[in-house]
């Protein structure tokens, strides 16, 4: 099996919905569960015409001549992205795959890579005088946050690693350099966000180590906190961070981060699922799901609710303004909405939820 064939079968495309943003609901059908997507990315027509079988991915556009017709997981991405080059659709779905936790099949020969991590060429933040970098400050995070969350930078230089013969090179030049820890404290893996503005993606993953996907970001941080805050991107839990201990009252609650809209289970190993199981044997009791408030992001915090009480924790959803992240928001935002969090589990969190997805 290619790795492009891998990777499409192993992508949960309700989980890609969600993690691209795109409005459907699940209903019942003849051969499985369909997922039934409110606008077609070919003919753009609205009105829920798109339906995909939720463990194949096989679907069809039912809005007369649509070019999408029957469609496949790839066809599909390729027409949500506009049509691009085929190389870019396989950048895409391996970039998204790999942030939702996928990574390549190792070989016997593969390298362990489960020990030590080398870091492309970077800079301690803040440097030994105390400067920070202008774009980490223009984003709210302050030589104190880069410190905490260990923030590097690099100016010029790059990575290389072989994987099964191949030799991968990238050039994280005037990339901020955020390490990725297991909940042991031991370096996974790492991101590169581009600072210039100019550089696409604006998020490198370094080839052949562990995906983002299955670690909780700070996860290292909360071993002593019963109650959780979980956001979704690296910026996200900064920002939940440094609002929970600007209040004395909130200090004790840690703030943690999922690279999605998801919780990664059934992987090779570290999951954020068993992550959340070790916690939860060391103290953990509460988790606040604090994604943004779109309509897909609030079902993906459903679905991530009902895995989490599944291992039995009790879970709230905080509703934040209508598309806005929690680093768009200011600190005492994060705080309000994180006092206010509902839980879907009972009557009036279920209609609170249900209001904030309709309208």
């Amino acid at each position: 099996m290619s790795e492009l064939n891998e990777i499409l079968e192993a992508l949960d495309l309700e989980s890609y919905l969600d993690h691209m943003g795109v409005e459907y609901r699940v209903r019942p059908g003849s051969s499985g569960r369909q997922l039934n997507i409110k606008t077609c990315p070919s003919c753009g027509d609205n009105n829920w015409k798109v339906y995909a079988n939720e463990s194949t991915g096989l679907g069809n556009c039912f809005k007369g001549a649509c070019q999408l017709g029957t469609f496949n997981k790839y066809k599909f991405i390729r027409a949500l992205l506009g049509d691009p080059a085929h190389r870019e659709v396989i950048a895409h779905i391996k970039e998204s795959a790999t942030t939702m936790g996928w990574r390549a099949r190792r070989t016997a020969a593969a390298v362990d890579w489960s020990g030590s991590v080398e870091l492309p060429p970077s800079l301690e933040l803040p440097d030994a005088d105390g400067n920070n970098l202008d774009y980490l400050e223009s984003r709210g995070v302050t030589g104190e946050l880069a410190r905490f969350f260990n923030l590097r930078y690099c100016h010029a230089g790059g990575y290389k690693m072989e994987v099964d013969g191949a030799v991968y090179r990238q050039d994280y030049s005037g990339r901020v350099i955020i390490p990725i820890f297991d909940l042991e404290g031991n370096l996974k893996t790492f991101q590169g966000r581009d600072i210039t503005g100019t550089k696409e993606p604006k998020y490198l993953f370094p080839p052949g180590l562990s995906a983002s996907g299955r670690y909780l970001y700070n996860g290292h941080n909360a071993w002593q906190s019963s109650h959780i805050v979980v956001g979704e991107g690296v910026f996200d839990v900064i920002a939940i961070h440094a609002a929970l201990q600007a209040d004395p009252a909130l200090r004790h609650i840690a703030a943690v981060g999922t690279f999605g809209m998801h919780l990664s289970v059934g992987l090779e190993g570290d999951t954020q699922i068993d992550a959340f199981s070790m916690l939860k044997a060391a103290n953990l009791r509460t988790v606040t799901i604090m994604w943004d408030s779109e309509p897909a992001a609030l079902r993906s915090a459903i679905k991530a609710a009902d895995k989490l009480r599944g291992i039995g924790l009790t879970v709230n959803i905080a509703i934040l303004p209508k598309g806005k992240d929690p680093n768009e928001v200011s600190g005492a935002i994060v705080r309000q909405q994180f006092l206010s969090a509902v839980n879907p589990s009972d009557a009036a969190g279920a209609k609170s939820l249900l209001k904030a997805i309709m309208f």
